[in-house]
């Protein structure tokens, strides 16, 4: 009785051992990355909010001009007034001819038209505006 009771001890203890990997998780370590990789961080995008957000076109009037905090005010034809920040990458040109953000305080009141990026926490950046004479 004694044989048989280490004859079944051992049975199960190898069919423990053999079965155990076969209900283990099949874990694959990742591939090694080189030196290079490990020391160089990955890069933002250049431009991450050009990525999120369509550029959008109002038409409307040109109300207001501060060339000081690089802001314009276009009343859209619903009557609500728009804020767009000015940045240096925004193209400016007033009768198909290249402006500056200066000159459009002689164009007050005028038809306009602005393509921009409405960010959530930098506001209205314009890309373009076109005042049309």
């Amino acid at each position: 009785m004694k044989n048989q009771l280490m004859s079944f001890l051992t049975v199960l203890m190898l069919a423990c051992l053999g079965a155990g990997p076969m209900f283990a998780q099949d874990t694959q370590q990742p591939a090694e990355s080189t030196p290079a990789e490990k020391a160089a961080p990955a890069k933002p995008a250049r431009h991450a909010h050009a990525e999120a957000v369509a550029p959008e076109t109002l038409s409307g009037t040109l109300s207001m001009v501060d060339a000081d905090k690089k802001l314009i005010v276009v009343t859209g034809s619903n009557g609500v007034p728009y804020d767009f920040n000015v940045t240096g990458a925004t193209k400016i040109t007033v009768g198909g001819n290249k402006a500056k953000l200066a000159d459009l305080s002689s164009d007050t009141n005028k038809q306009v038209s602005v393509t921009f990026l409405a960010l959530k926490k930098r506001g209205n950046i314009a890309k373009s505006v076109e005042v049309t004479q």
